[in-house]
């Protein structure tokens, strides 16, 4: 059991030594706090610093203070944040070996394999044993074992793992091998060999579960653990049952943890979730341990998620309340009231007299719990509201009948919908239809994998429905002329154009995707009438729709259609490419004389070399990648530039991982070039749940960058909303379609607000010396106005309101100015002010 006090001191250790490049002031002081409150015998916090703050930078040092007292850590997290925890470990730590986040049950099995578990010929198990020691350098497996790593990432959907049994008999396969295994062992029977009906490849698998039972079964012994779900026949069990039983097991096979830190602890809420069965059965946690929730949105929707959330991180996992925390209720609730009576009514008196006996309430009932910093504490973010007001605008993309490109007929099919939602019918396709319609994912009946660019109803409706139901077999029924569509692609040019970057959330992937494409199709017939270069040798066949819209804008028509573009760019992009050739023969000397030096110049000079060899390999490609990177695209190209955005890139494949052979990066260096051999354009990109994680790495890295593509970056709202740091040189959100869940709005934004944003960075800029109003982060919704979509966003904003009273103290955020108010009403506005909710850290860092 690891020494809390000694996890103190090294907090109080690592708050006084670190540079603020590593921790700023903030962090030191919520570091410091965590120890305070550590040696005062408290082991849960909830660390609900706003979106950007840098939550992850604070837990890394905790964590590190847990591994250097000799105590271990795991973190449950959402998987594709794993690479940036890695990096935030290594910061503290530069040996770090920390693996990728634990996925599945097969990963977990997968931990104890050996390299002679392979049967069969001698090339099969040499295939294995390559395959092992594969995912051993690349961290998604321990070499030791899992209980040997002092920290294990856990993903957030872990404990979603099945175990079916295989057709009507009680053999599951080698998933089902550990529980009966364990039993035996525990009872000290003999273990049944007898060999099961395995599919091709699975013996291994069974091995390796035969040898994690005896893990999991000796420590059970050591430590006097329950035994309770060993009894009984398993060969009949249901999944759920199997599933039930099996995960403490898993826990065991684990190891016990001192610390548990959850990330993203909002997350799916209700003891029966993932996440609840992680925390819960999955987690052996030592005699005395430690929870450190992480969210920036601890409430989202009602404020009773307050007590759900810090429930979790005090230990209470089976949907039982804690009574301490029930208490909180009345006070919490109470709060929210008062703020919209403030926020409604006219402000005396009485009403703040009532606000701050509530807000004093609310910050008692919290803050044993509750570690929170927001930028009312950052000097930076104080300075601008004081003088300029909110550094956030947040401005509409209105869509209605006035909006250029909102016909007749799509008119007529937006007020289809809304009458037919509102007619006695039972079919609940007619009532989506009213969300379809506004958020451009469907215009008939079907679900969103059905509908089509042309689809028309397939029901037969009579009456006054038959009537409206016309209206959705308009011919236009065009995704790429949808008003919304077009309004977005309106707004995010006027960025574009000025050499802004744009950042996209939306839910849907059609609209999303035809947003992409219009985009794309619409800088490249720009840049085919400008006589610039476009990368790309010919027009895709699933890029010929959104080129076609494109062209009916008077400016962007080519005369010839598809058949003349495709000439011009195969033209232009040959032209393009002898150039390139010839100058990579200039450069081919220098390339040469820096290969003397061995390393990522040998390994550049290699791959030139051999380029006309290798069918999968094309030097466009690289060129086209190198030349994303470059400062001044135009410029001469010399061998040292050539060679260190080729430096840069092979380091941004390889990630965290210094130790991956030639082989192996030239496989990650062919699969990346693949995007850009040929490619129909990058200047807007999606990402999606189907994007993979080393494509969304290499994206995010991309949008970082000033100079390079894509200049729009197309996000699914499930995908890109957490975790990623686009801040750097974007500060414009676009909102396609709206969202009932506040929370998931702010961790939207805070994509751009972030720490060293390029906001910050142009705000430091303009103070210093500069003309005109100052820089914003810009926020646009697209709503269609009269619709359901537009009601959706009305009652958002509600909610977003009392969120941000509970947790930026943004009370009278909406407050008329005052100037000219009394004298009484002024002080009330003051006193009001003073009494908002803080809850951060009390104990400063130095």
């Amino acid at each position: 059991m690891v020494d809390w006090d000694k996890v103190a001191s090294i907090l109080d250790r690592i708050a006084g030594e670190s540079a603020d490049t590593l921790l700023d002031h903030g962090q030191k002081a919520s570091v410091i706090e965590l120890a305070f409150r550590i040696r005062a015998g408290r082991r849960s916090a909830l660390l609900a610093d706003e979106v950007g703050m840098g939550k992850t930078r604070i837990a890394a040092a905790l964590i590190e203070a847990v591994r250097e007292a000799g105590g271990r850590s795991a973190i449950v997290l959402p998987a594709g944040l794993g690479v940036q925890w890695q990096q935030e470990l290594k910061r503290f730590n530069a040996d770090d070996k920390t693996l990728l986040p634990l996925r599945s049950y097969d990963g977990f099995i997968a931990g104890f394999l050996q390299d002679t578990d392979a049967e069969g010929s001698e090339k099969r198990m040499r295939s294995h044993k390559e395959w092992l020691m594969d995912r051993r350098q690349q961290r998604e497996l321990p070499e030791k074992g899992w209980v040997a790593e002092k920290i294990i990432m856990i993903s957030h959907s872990f404990a979603n793992m099945q175990f079916p049994n295989r057709g009507d008999g009680p053999a599951g396969g080698w998933r089902r091998e550990l529980l009966p295994n364990v039993a035996r062992l525990v009872d000290g029977r003999r273990r049944n060999f007898m060999r099961g009906r395995f599919h091709s490849g699975e013996v291994g698998y069974v091995h390796a579960s035969r040898r994690a039972a005896q893990e999991i079964a000796q420590t059970i012994h050591e430590h006097n653990l329950s035994r309770e779900g060993l009894d009984g026949d398993q060969k009949w069990l249901s999944a759920d049952d199997y599933k039930r039983k099996i995960l403490p097991l898993i826990g065991y096979g684990l190891g016990q943890f001192d610390l548990i830190v959850v990330d993203e602890a909002h997350k799916a809420r209700g003891a029966d979730s993932s996440l609840s069965r992680i925390l819960g059965p999955v987690s052996w946690e030592a005699d005395d341990p430690f929870r450190l929730g992480m969210t920036a949105t601890p409430v989202e929707l009602e404020s009773g998620q307050w007590i759900d959330t810090l429930e979790r991180i005090n230990g209470r996992d089976d949907g039982q309340e804690i009574a301490a925390l029930a208490e909180l209720t009345e006070w919490i609730t109470g709060y929210v009231g008062v703020v919209r009576q403030i926020q409604t009514e006219e402000l005396d008196g009485a009403l703040t007299g009532d606000f701050e006996a509530a807000a004093r309430r609310f910050c008692e009932a919290l803050r044993p719990y509750v570690l929170r910093r927001d930028k009312r504490s950052d000097p930076e973010f104080s300075a601008f509201k004081e003088k300029h007001g909110d550094y956030r605008q947040v401005i509409d993309i209105p869509v209605s009948p006035e909006t250029e490109g909102f016909t007749r007929d799509w008119l007529r099919r937006f007020c289809a919908a809304e009458a037919l939602s509102l007619l006695p019918q039972d079919d609940p396709r007619v009532k989506r239809a009213r969300l379809a319609v506004a958020q451009g994912y469907g215009f008939g009946f079907g679900t969103d994998e059905e509908v089509t660019s042309t689809d028309s109803p397939d029901t037969d409706l009579k009456g006054p429905a038959g009537f409206w139901e016309e209206a959705f077999a308009a011919k236009d029924a065009d995704i790429y002329s949808h008003p919304a569509i077009l309004a977005a692609v309106r707004q995010i040019e006027t960025y574009t154009r000025i050499g802004e970057k744009v950042l996209v959330f939306g839910r849907f992937l059609t609209p999303m995707n035809a947003l992409t494409r219009l985009l794309d199709a619409r800088e490249m017939l720009r840049r085919l009438r400008d006589g610039k270069h476009w990368p790309a040798s010919r027009v895709g066949e699933n890029n010929v729709p959104a080129i076609i819209a494109a062209m009916k804008d008077p400016d962007l028509a080519v005369a010839g259609g598809i058949n003349a573009i495709d000439a011009m760019l195969k033209t232009r992009y040959q032209e393009w490419a002898n150039e390139r050739r010839a100058e990579l023969a200039r450069l081919n000397r220098e390339v040469e004389e820096l290969a003397l030096q061995g390393g990522t110049a040998a390994f550049l000079a290699d791959i030139l070399r051999h380029e006309d060899s290798r069918e999968d390999f094309h030097i466009g490609a690289l060129l086209e990648a190198l030349g994303d990177r470059r400062e001044v695209a135009d410029a001469s190209w010399t061998g040292r530039e050539m060679l260190d955005l080729f430096g840069e890139l092979l380091g941004e494949l390889a990630g965290e991982d210094e130790t991956e052979d030639g082989d192996t990066r030239k496989s990650k260096l062919d699969a990346y070039l693949k995007d850009y051999s040929g490619r129909e354009g990058n200047f807007a990109r999606m990402m999606s749940g189907a994007t993979a994680p080393q494509t969304r790495r290499m994206l995010q890295s991309a949008f970082n960058r000033q100079a390079s593509w894509p200049m729009v970056m197309v996000a699914q709202s499930r995908v890109g909303r957490e975790g990623l740091n686009l801040h750097e040189a974007c500060r414009t959100v676009v909102l396609l379609h709206a969202e009932w869940n506040p929370g998931i709005v702010e961790q939207q934004i805070g994509r751009v607000d972030r720490k060293n944003s390029l906001w910050l960075w142009e705000w430091r800029n303009w103070s210093d010396h500069g003309d005109g109003p100052p820089p914003r982060i810009r926020v646009h919704p697209v709503v269609v106005s009269g619709t359901y979509d537009d009601h959706n966003w009305q009652i958002l904003k509600t909610r977003w309101l009392e969120l941000r009273a509970q947790l930026h103290g943004d009370v009278l955020r909406h407050e008329p100015d005052l100037s000219e108010a009394s004298d009484d009403k002024r002080a009330c506005a003051e006193r009001v002010r003073r009494a908002m909710p803080d809850f951060s850290p009390v104990r400063q860092g130095g």
